[in-house]
């Protein structure tokens, strides 16, 4: 029986994407590439994990994989045959003019499950619409736009290998001021910081009860080290592997490590079950 949930994978066309970006990220590419190509085998790679859904992330950077907004509509057609299973997370970049981004949310509003930034690859601080940081008033149109639409936003926390990625962009601590700001939002952190700021996400995590963890990236046998008072935090905490990104052996390896961890069934339940129906629509 699929009941398990996935809340962040990655499909990006290969064929599409820099050199060195592809081989940062893959380890199986002949596999990844059947799955780019036919969203019928993630399915059949699915049934096989006994996962019932999976959020499929995008976002445009130009600066680090090449691919615009191409990528995010690229998601968006490949889940839509098997919507009821392949959820799409939408996105834009905070610097495109403020009536595209209006025009590109409206336009996917319809389609998507969640909206992705990733400040580290889009360069940005999650706070930066503050007059006291760059005044970015983007991104106070995509807060207010999800929070008016019940729609939640990842935020990818913690560092990145790739070329040009800014890594002091992905401090979990910035995501205080928009907690605080946009008491509305569902905000889901991804990656919990790691692998050296997993004391600041746990912090606003306690603090805000909006704030939710996304565990993805995370290797799952490294979870409980990395957060040690996990169960304080776990009500709040959603299943997600990362793949296709190194260390992720596959969608059934990463979701069987982390069942095997030592915490209760009550917990695992909500985390890689229940949890993912509270956020993604």
């Amino acid at each position: 029986m699929k009941i398990y949930k996935d809340c962040h994978i990655h499909v990006i066309p290969l064929e599409s994407i820099r050199a060195e970006f592809r081989d940062t990220l893959l380890s199986n590419s002949k596999l990844y590439e059947e799955i780019c190509s036919s969203p019928k085998k993630l399915i059949e790679i699915m049934d096989e994990a006994n996962l019932e859904k999976v959020a499929i992330m995008s976002y445009p950077s130009p600066e680090t994989h090449g691919m615009g907004m191409e990528l995010v509509y690229f998601v968006i057609d490949y889940c839509s045959e098997y919507r009821d299973r392949l959820y799409p997370v939408g996105s834009v970049h905070p610097s495109m003019d403020l009536r595209d981004i209006v025009t590109h949310l409206e336009n996917q509003y319809s389609d998507i499950a969640a909206i992705k930034l990733h400040p580290v690859h889009q360069h940005f601080k999650p706070n930066d619409y503050r007059e006291e940081e760059r005044n970015m008033k983007s991104l106070e149109v995509i807060y207010e736009f999800a929070s008016d639409n019940n729609l939640p936003v990842l935020f990818h926390t913690g560092t990145s290998i790739l070329l040009n990625a800014r890594v002091k962009f992905g401090d979990p601590l910035f995501l205080d001021d928009v907690a605080n700001d946009f008491p509305k939002l569902n905000i889901i952190m991804s990656h919990g910081g790691r692998p050296f700021w997993m004391d600041k996400a746990f912090f606003v995590m306690r603090r805000f009860k909006k704030v939710w963890l996304d565990i993805s990236g995370i290797p799952p046998k490294r979870l409980l080290d990395y957060f040690p008072r996990f169960e304080v935090i776990a009500e709040r905490c959603v299943y997600g592997s990362d793949l296709p990104s190194p260390g992720v052996k596959g969608l059934k390896e990463n979701l069987e490590e982390f069942l095997s961890l030592p915490i209760s069934k009550g917990l695992k339940e909500k985390i890689a079950i229940k949890n993912f129906d509270k956020l993604y629509r």
